[in-house]
């Protein structure tokens, strides 16, 4: 009802000027009748109504328009005097107070001097029409004081008025960019998630299929030579199958009840990836120089990921015997890491490929940076990134 009332906001004055017409048409029409012989009397009457209603018709919509028609049917009154019932004057009223209402700035001081000159041009009709100061010369000063004060009444109740309305319109802008804004902020949050989401999978699925992809060829190539190498390689996919699984269902399950997601691998997890790339034919040597104790679980997940990812690479870009090595360094106030590998056919990730652009989003947002590019020693590649042990705010 409130919101239906609001939009029908518009049609008031125009419906209040509608009511003003009609009342004072039949109430007066008895002495302004539009006759032949009657003209001359009655049109002065008739175009002041019709003046007086299209000021507070247009009084919100068009304030400068209605100060206009209401100025005019005044100037009318005193080229063309008809003396309608005093009660008419009490349009000029609403035209004020509405107008005072809806104007704001500069605008605000020409309806003040619209209201007192309207205050004044009735006190001065009453007198010259009406004759109401005739016998009693102190009823003048007094409408020539009371009305203009009056006037000034009405202009400060509608200016108090529109400052309300106005500051109501303002809370009900400001509530609805409010809402616009969290919605946006979720829906951040939402695509945000849903890109981690992508990432997280991508770093498991690319690794263990990679694995397995490397130990299935093998096992491909072993079956005639060395059969008794098929069973181990088997075992080694069917773990890294079962260990992906694992990390998917867990993700999968924990995106509901855990904003922050699943299961978070460490730098003390290092060592069983390792492992499981070795068993994959991947020669990888790790060298450890301090503990990591100021890094957070999101950045040390962050340096595993960023390992995770460097190692598949190598594993799946160098062929058969390419060799890896990873440093970390937390001799320094931070984690550096570094992943270099070399063998033939190196060609690591696509510049825009998810897999480069993730290592070098996790470090970012990890407080760090990460730097990758082709390394000294033939068909070599180095992936190096750093991650501080406290993030700037």
């Amino acid at each position: 009802m409130r919101e239906l009332l609001r939009r029908g906001r518009w049609l008031a004055e125009p419906v209040v000027a509608i009511v003003f017409f009609v009342l004072w048409a039949f109430a007066e029409v008895g002495g302004y009748q539009i006759v032949p012989g009657m003209l001359r009397a009655s049109l002065p009457f008739w175009a002041f109504l019709v003046l007086i209603t299209v000021a507070i018709g247009v009084s919100r919509l068009q304030p400068v328009v209605a100060m206009a028609a209401a100025t005019a049917a005044l100037l009318l009154q005193l080229v063309f005097p008809s003396a309608p019932a005093q009660g008419i004057y009490l349009g000029f009223g609403i035209v004020v107070a509405v107008v005072s209402a809806t104007v704001r700035g500069r605008w605000s001081v020409v309806a003040l001097a619209f209201a007192v000159g309207v205050g004044l041009s009735i006190a001065g009709l009453l007198c010259y029409l009406y004759t109401a100061d005739v016998g009693q010369p102190a009823i003048r000063a007094t409408l020539f004081v009371a009305l203009p004060f009056l006037a000034a009444f009405l202009w400060l109740a509608g200016t108090y008025i529109g400052l309300r309305l106005r500051a109501g319109r303002d809370r009900r802008a400001l509530a609805h960019t409010a809402a616009e804004l969290e919605r946006a902020e979720v829906d951040a949050t939402v695509t945000e998630e849903r890109e981690r989401i992508a990432q997280d999978v991508h770093d498991i699925m690319a690794h263990s299929l990679s694995v397995i992809l490397a130990q299935a060829d093998g096992a491909r190539f072993l079956a005639d030579e060395r059969p008794e190498a098929v069973p181990a390689s088997l075992a080694t996919i069917a773990e890294t199958a079962r260990t992906s699984l694992t990390e998917v269902r867990v993700l999968i399950e924990t995106l509901v009840s855990d904003p922050q997601g699943h299961s978070t691998p460490a730098l003390a997890d290092v060592d069983d990836l390792v492992q499981r790339l070795r068993d994959a034919g991947l020669a990888v040597d790790v060298e450890r120089f301090g503990e990591a104790d100021g890094l957070t679980t999101a950045q040390e997940l962050a340096a595993y990921r960023i390992v995770q990812e460097g190692l598949t690479n190598a594993l799946k870009h160098g062929g058969r015997g390419a060799t890896a090595r990873v440093v970390l360094d937390a001799r320094g106030p931070g984690l550096t890491l570094s992943i270099s590998s070399t063998g033939r056919a190196q060609a690591p990730a696509q510049p825009g490929g998810r897999g480069l652009h993730g290592m070098r989003e996790r470090a970012m947002l990890a407080g760090g940076w990460l730097e990758a590019g082709e390394d000294d020693l033939p068909g070599g590649y180095r992936v190096t990134g750093y991650i501080p042990s406290e993030v700037p705010a």
